[in-house]
């Protein structure tokens, strides 16, 4: 019954049985004070009095002196509580007394031995005197019955005093104590029935009930917060279901549809109300599908999944990815082609509370699949047709290539040979303009003869089949070095070679562009008295990832950056033939070979300040094993750093 008072009845219940329950302790304690300090108090009056009486009347009682005994006695008059006195002989005579008759007879109180005895309304002492004898005083209660009463009186404002306490405690525990928490349980159940987390209980004060209210304040702010974030987080999963393009489906734990968005009934014909809380995806999906989906599931986790909703769950259960396309029957019949992900719900603890599938039409990506395939087909096609068709015209440029070096080289042939001899005849003499004239005709014979070269050269570079291997790039430069110690044998050259690296690619071909750039390095720094020029690779911190920079640098007449990207096209010159020899076509074949080995060419200069020419190859795979100092698959002979050619910071004149 106690359990379902309420707190203020409680409490009034508890302090009010309190209060009894003092007021009983209380007042039993003082009656029952002052009924076993009654014959205390009693003796405490009773017994100086006796002891005087049997002091002064100790001489009359040994001569039975009646007259002397008698004064003794009535100086107990003075004392208003002493009813009654007397002096008793040993042989039962009454030596003297007061309150009494003279001539009574012995009392039987005088046969009890010592002590006080209490009655209702008065109180005896005897005591034997000391000559022989007893005394009998007898006192009256009323003054010490007064003082029991005044003390109850005083007990009961005392009681009064505690009840006014008791109903002011009352007032205060339901001021400070009751209604807060009756403020904070009337909140509590508006909330649980409601759910109003605008509600807020009034707080005062910084006591325990303040800071449960204060906290309980804190509470509903930070549910209202969560609240408007899940209202806000709902609204927006609801946007984005409505809204998807793709079909988003949720099921249970064991498989029965959860929820169904508007995608998803676009694609499948179903609405929302026929297979939420009733059907499964079995509904729609091809049953032979899902048994041979089965069977394959069982082989790959080495365990058997029956061909129902476990098909779609047992590798998201696992933590795998299920993804892949099936083919789904809508409402009315007709047969789509889908992709279907599946993906597991788990709580905090990591039990799973259902599944989520994202499935899409697939029928417009098959056909364009199939128009893509049907244009692969085509172009397959095409580019056999246009492969055929270049075989056949590289075999046609061949044939021109061999037609221009016969038919072309022949012509010049004669007129090289018929200059000569005309020159040779000792009949005639020629002036000095006849023998400028011809000495013009032979320079223009050459330098035909060393453009066909060069087109031959770079028709060839084109179309030449390269062999990918090894090459030892430092191998290669001692090597192309030594072959232009003929031409540089006079001159006054500071080779710098630096630390070359083995890379992958066509060694004949890298050999050509070394040849030609370290030909243009000694043609434009023939003005030079010291000629420098270096060759090297750029470190791997110097920003080309994966791949290998080379360069040949010079301090010669240089170029104009303004034209920089002209250097590298064929028949492009940046300085005429009175200056220098040249084609044009040397630095084109370096960009051709660099870029049919997969790198790229780039140059830096300045008028009169020197040229730098780099080029770079890729570096996809570490290479397996070094090849020997000394050799290269573009030279297998290299000389030794002699000569033209010197340790970097060496000079060699």
């Amino acid at each position: 019954m106690f359990r379902h008072l309420s707190i203020h009845n409680r409490l009034a219940l508890v302090l009010w049985g309190t209060a009894l329950l003092a007021f009983v302790a209380a007042g039993a304690g003082s009656l029952l004070y002052q009924t076993l300090t009654l014959e205390s108090r009693a003796r405490q009056i009773m017994e100086p009095y006796a002891q005087m009486v049997a002091v002064g009347t100790d001489a009359a009682v040994a001569f039975a002196d009646p007259v002397r005994a008698q004064e003794i006695l009535d100086t107990l008059r003075a004392n208003p509580q002493i009813r009654e006195a007397e002096i008793i002989l040993d042989d039962g005579r009454r030596l003297a007394s007061f309150g009494r008759a003279p001539d009574a007879g012995p009392q039987p109180l005088s046969e009890k031995p010592d002590g006080i005895y209490l009655g209702s309304n008065a109180a005896q002492l005897l005591q034997g005197l000391p000559k022989g004898g007893r005394l009998r005083i007898s006192m009256g209660l009323e003054q010490l019955n007064a003082q029991t009463h005044q003390a109850m009186w005083v007990f009961g404002a005392g009681m009064l005093v505690l009840l006014v306490a008791t109903l002011v405690q009352m007032a205060v525990l339901r001021r400070t104590i009751v209604r807060p928490i009756a403020s904070l349980t009337e909140a509590t159940e508006r909330v649980r029935a409601r759910a109003d987390y605008m509600h807020r209980i009034p707080v005062a004060g910084t006591d325990e009930l303040a800071r449960l209210g204060q906290s309980f304040n804190a509470m509903l702010d930070g549910i209202q917060q969560r609240e408007d974030d899940l209202r806000r987080l709902a609204a927006f999963q609801r946007t984005i279901l409505a809204n998807a393009a793709y079909g988003i489906i949720s099921v249970t734990p064991d498989g029965i549809v959860t929820s169904f968005n508007p995608a998803a009934e676009r694609l499948l014909g179903y609405t929302v109300d026929e297979v939420a809380g009733k059907q499964t995806p079995a509904l729609w999906h091809d049953p032979q599908e899902v048994a041979q989906r089965a069977r394959e599931l069982s082989t790959e986790l080495g365990e058997t999944i029956a061909p129902e909703f476990e098909v779609f769950a047992a590798r998201p259960r696992r933590g795998l990815p299920e993804e892949g396309e099936w083919t789904v029957t809508r409402k009315d019949g007709t047969r789509v082609p889908a992709n279907l992900s599946v993906t597991a719900l788990r709580d905090q603890g990591g039990r799973i509370t259902g599944f989520v599938g994202l499935i899409y039409d697939l029928t417009e990506r098959k056909q364009v699949e199939e128009e893509v395939h049907k244009l692969n087909q085509e172009l397959e096609q095409r580019v056999a047709e246009r492969t055929a068709q270049l075989t056949e015209a590289n075999k046609e440029l061949e044939a021109f290539a061999y037609s221009v070096s016969h038919d072309l080289r022949s012509p010049l042939r004669h007129i090289d040979g018929f200059l000569g001899l005309l020159r040779e005849r000792s009949d005639v003499t020629f002036d000095a303009q006849s023998q400028h004239y011809m000495d013009t005709i032979a320079k223009a014979v050459k330098r035909m003869g060393e453009l066909i070269d060069d087109l031959l050269s770079f028709s060839r570079m084109g179309r030449q089949a390269m062999t990918m291997a090894p090459v030892d790039l430092d191998a290669v430069v001692k090597d192309v070095i030594h072959e232009f110690e003929p031409e540089a044998k006079d001159r006054a050259i500071h080779w710098r070679i630096g630390e070359l690296p083995v890379v992958v690619g066509d060694g004949a071909m890298l050999r050509v562009v070394l040849a030609n750039l370290i030909s243009n390095a000694l043609k434009f720094t023939q003005t030079r008295e010291q000629t420098v020029i270096e060759i090297g690779c750029l470190p791997d911190k110097s920003g080309h990832d994966n791949e290998t920079v080379v360069f040949v640098r010079d301090n010669g007449v240089g170029f104009d950056m303004r034209y920089a990207n002209k250097l590298f096209g064929v028949f492009e010159r940046l300085h005429s033939l009175n200056e220098f020899e040249g084609t044009g076509i040397g630095l084109a074949n370096v960009h051709r070979v660099i870029s049919r080995n997969g790198g790229t060419t780039w140059a830096e200069g300045k008028v009169d300040g020197g040229a730098t020419f780099f080029f770079s190859l890729p570096r996809d795979k570490p290479m397996a094993a070094q090849i020997a100092p000394g050799k290269s698959t573009a030279s297998q002979t290299s000389p030794p750093r002699e000569g033209l050619v010197a340790p970097v910071g060496s000079e060699t004149r």
